[in-house]
């Protein structure tokens, strides 16, 4: 087990191999540390392969570190139970931003000893995470089910109608499967997502337990989809044709833009990351401007500026936590690892922030949930037990 002061030197070594900063010294001494485990060098390399490293490493080129791990320090010694925010970690040092901020852990992985709290007897058992698999039901009641194999279908005038590659789903422009009208439906399950071409040129990525509606071929006038679930929209641009996605009670209307629409529960959100979109809800429409979010609860639509990434982050690979409740963490393990999830005890009020690899198996975000929350965790076949009565 490594002492405080060991993590810290580690952390401010990781720090600077990921900002090119090593003297010689240190990289002898980071080579040594590296070269000692395969888990050591598979630690970095997740760390250096993750999108928000950068941007955390934005924060810390005027921060005095010893101060900062002074902070964080005082954090560890207190019971798991605990809140790291964001926001305060941008006045951290570099150590804390790679202890919290990245995952949750670097400091778990080097103190395993001393903080884990999670069953072990769970090493035995583990689940893997979501992979891209989906089910295409045709307007024709032909049905396929997706996953990253690859096939393409060619229409009755010889051209490519519909085909799949590496988790895509495309529709040729021209292409007719056959001259049936109606709606086709992409459906994901628990622990599936995929991404789609539609015949516009649009791109969708959709999220787990999630259905899209689209026909088999757009009219003159519009574009127009329906959604359950959540979907990441990249709209083809066409001003003659305006794309509309139609969702619970609500429909967001754009001519080209990047967006995306949440309607898992009773409150549903649409985010926008650039262009404009036109949020109509009993009749009322608002203008969404690129950075806003619209929230819309038992018909009231409410606009403020929001992180957009909190909202795109699943499709990057990344559960991204922003003070969330340990509720709504677990809702998105509920859906990506297909699990059922029991609560013992009353769920605490705390909110968390960080993030975490949606490629790590449940076990994995598991114990680093654990170091973090005042909650235990127990896994049993498919069934995640929070237990707050500590």
């Amino acid at each position: 087990m490594e002492t405080q002061n060991n993590i810290k030197q580690t952390a401010e070594l990781i720090i600077k191999f990921l900002k090119n900063e090593l003297s010689p010294q240190e990289k002898k001494d980071f080579e040594l540390w590296l070269n000692a485990s395969a888990d050591n060098r598979a630690l970095v390399e997740s760390f250096r392969n993750t999108e928000t490293v950068q941007h955390e490493l934005n924060y810390i080129a005027a921060v005095d570190i010893n101060k900062g791990w002074e902070e964080v320090s005082k954090q560890i010694q207190v019971k798991p139970a605990k809140t790291f925010s964001w926001n305060k970690l941008t006045k951290y040092s570099a150590a804390a931003v790679l202890v919290v901020a990245l995952g949750f852990g670097l400091y778990n992985y080097l103190s395993t000893a001393k903080t884990r709290q999670f069953n072990q007897s769970a090493a035995v058992h583990d689940i893997m995470p979501g992979t891209q698999r989906a089910t295409l039901r045709m307007a024709d009641r032909s049905r396929m089910d997706l996953g990253t194999s690859s096939f393409w279908l060619v229409g009755d005038n010889g051209r490519i109608a519909l085909g799949a590659k590496k988790g895509v789903l495309y529709f040729g422009k021209k292409g007719k499967r056959n001259n049936i009208a109606g709606n086709n439906v992409l459906e994901t399950p628990r622990a599936g997502e995929y991404r789609m071409v539609l015949p516009d040129g649009t791109k969708v990525w959709l999220n787990a337990v999630s259905t899209l509606s689209f026909p088999t071929s757009f009219n003159q006038t519009e574009r127009r989809v329906e959604l359950t679930g959540e979907a990441y929209f990249e709209v083809a641009h066409n001003k003659a044709m305006p794309f509309k996605v139609a969702f619970n009670q609500t429909e967001v209307e754009v001519l080209g833009t990047h967006f995306n629409i949440n309607s898992y529960g009773k409150t549903s959100k649409t985010t926008l990351v650039e262009g404009s979109i036109k949020v109509t809800e009993n009749g009322r429409q608002q203008l969404l401007r690129p950075g806003e979010e619209a929230v819309i609860d038992n018909g009231a639509v409410n606009i403020h500026k929001t992180d957009t990434y909190k909202s795109i982050a699943w499709k990057e690979g990344t559960f991204y936590f922003k003070e969330d409740s340990m509720t709504d963490i677990m809702d998105q393990l509920f859906r990506w690892y297909d699990v059922e999830i029991v609560y013992k005890g009353k769920p605490d009020t705390k909110r968390y922030s960080g993030n975490i690899r949606r490629q790590a198996t449940l076990n994995q975000v598991l114990e680093m949930l654990n170091a973090v929350s005042g909650a235990r965790f127990s896994l049993e076949n498919r069934k995640v037990t929070v237990d707050f009565n500590n």
